[in-house]
């Protein structure tokens, strides 16, 4: 990352985060790409998303004293998943300062969607490594103030859970999901996740990832059944 870039990050992320960071090669490491260096962002992701859960999962049993632990497991997996990550508002300026090679950001929508979401847990990663646990958390409850006001219910199940118990308490066989890798370079993978329920037709969809496809074709064949979330 050259110079100029360095410091429009690190000018970025005082602004927007109030947070200055003591060693540069933190931040510059968590926001390169494994397509140009070894020393890359994944490491800060690995460590960024285990601060985050606790971080959320911390201030939910907090917030929500009466609620069971399915619930509070339920609802720090929905605001630590990709999507919830991707949706913040900050996220696509913060791709733009990636540092990678070959990487169509503007034509993989899911692709973008996955690598804004490592990215925001890679900050997440560095900062802790270039701070401590108390100074990013504050930074974490900050930036998900608006999706951590107090609810009624919390913990809604997700779109493959709620079709594995609909099978189940149906008698049906449980859901078959199958998936294919197709062509791609090893720092972009794309997928064709499938799921058949009872011999059904078959429905699929293309993403980054497994699970984001196994979620995604339940969800259509929940919206198919007409089955409330």
């Amino acid at each position: 990352m050259d110079s100029a870039k360095l410091n429009n990050l690190k000018k970025y992320i005082k602004k927007d985060f109030s947070y200055t960071f003591i060693e540069n090669k933190f931040l510059i490491e968590a926001f390169t790409h494994k397509s140009i260096s070894k020393k890359n962002y994944e490491r800060y992701e690995f460590l960024g998303d285990a601060v985050l859960r606790l971080s959320i999962t911390k201030k939910l049993y907090q917030m929500y004293p009466k609620a069971s632990e399915g619930e509070l497991s339920r609802e720090v997996q929905r605001l630590i998943s990709k999507d919830t990550l991707a949706g913040l508002t900050f996220t696509k300026k913060l791709l733009g300062f990636l540092e990678h090679k070959d990487l169509e950001l503007e034509n993989l929508s899911s692709l973008t969607k996955s690598l804004s979401a490592d990215l925001i847990e890679s900050l997440i990663g560095a900062i802790y490594v270039d701070s401590n646990f108390e100074t990013i958390d504050k930074m974490i409850v900050k930036i998900y103030k608006s999706l951590l006001d107090k609810k009624d219910v919390i913990g809604r199940k997700d779109p493959k859970t709620i079709l594995q118990e609909y099978t189940q308490s149906n008698n049906l066989p449980l859901p078959i999901y199958n998936t294919e890798k197709l062509s791609g370079p090893p720092h972009s993978p794309r997928f064709r996740v499938s799921c058949v329920v009872n011999n059904s037709r078959e429905i699929s969809t293309l993403c980054s990832t497994v699970q984001e496809g196994q979620q995604r074709v339940a969800d259509i064949i929940l919206k198919k059944l007409k089955i409330d979330e």
